[in-house]
């Protein structure tokens, strides 16, 4: 066996043995043994996935354009393809991640393989606020992650919940955090159900029921990740039942806990209506 592919196979059991630190060093040796094109490309494809397992976002992408300068023809186009709009993703380039998660799924979009990329291209559409394609995706990978992968389900459940309430189809949002909540596995995916049913109860004005549920939420995981919506729900909704004693508690807080919060605005002006004092800001 020759030295480039003695080390392409020793790199590869690194990889496996998830020994990515000697795997880089050893393909790096295979490349400079490689003497066709053809195997630098398979060298620098298999490098991505060794880049991309240690979380180096960067050089990943670059060797998946290395891997396409010296073969634009490779075989697992959709793979490399995939993996850069995974990249993006960690980089927090939404719009590159969306090309990239399209540019695959153009080339393949029945494999298996495939579906994690819909799922993570369906939350792009949904940050973007683009319901209809979101929720197209979503609808279509909804039964194979219930078959295989709860835990993206159970995501599923939650992001069509809120497509459904910001489209205006309160009773199917209502079914679908219930059913969310029925089938959640612990107490913080129940926190998450019940975080979509309080937003439904504060729009029907069902001011207890939505303190309720934000009390529910709090106790069964306080560490939600969006709290200060929690806390913008529960002091809205004693503000609405008249209760401006407890809203003032409340406001308090969230001015504190929040200065520069996304519901800041809203609640000086609900503030100012029942004359609460801001003289914490002075």
């Amino acid at each position: 066996m020759d030295e480039f592919k003695t080390n392409v196979n020793l790199a590869r059991e690194y990889f496996d043995g998830e020994n990515y630190s000697d795997a880089l060093k050893t393909y790096l040796k295979a490349l400079q043994s490689a003497r066709e094109d053809s195997d630098r490309a398979v060298v620098w494809a298999e490098l991505s996935w060794t880049f991309y397992q240690m979380d180096e976002y960067e050089r990943t992408i670059g060797a998946i354009e290395n891997t396409l300068k010296y073969n634009s023809h490779y075989a697992s186009r959709e793979d490399l393809y995939r993996l850069q709009g995974y990249c993006y993703l960690g980089l927090m380039k939404d719009d590159l991640a969306m090309d990239y998660l399209k540019k695959s799924l153009q080339i393949d979009s029945h494999s298996e393989k495939q579906k994690i990329a819909k799922y993570e291209l369906a939350k792009l559409y949904f940050k973007e606020k683009e319901y209809t394609p979101a929720k197209d995706l979503f609808d279509e990978i909804e039964d194979y992650f219930f078959e295989n992968k709860k835990d993206y389900w159970f995501s599923i459940l939650f992001f069509k919940g809120f497509i459904l309430y910001y489209t205006k189809r309160n009773d199917e949002s209502k079914n679908t955090f219930d059913k969310l909540l029925k089938n959640a596995a612990d107490d913080p995916l129940k926190a998450a159900a019940l975080f979509g049913l309080a937003f439904i109860a504060f729009d029907k004005k069902d001011y207890l029921t939505t303190i309720n549920l934000c009390e529910i939420l709090t106790d069964k995981d306080p560490d939600f990740f969006d709290m200060e919506t929690v806390g913008f729900l529960t002091a809205s909704s004693f503000y609405y039942l008249g209760r401006n004693d407890v809203f003032e508690k409340y406001y308090t807080q969230l001015i504190m806990k929040y200065p520069k919060g996304r519901y800041r605005n809203e609640l000086e002006s609900l503030a100012k209506d029942k004359d609460v004092s801001t003289k914490k800001d002075k």
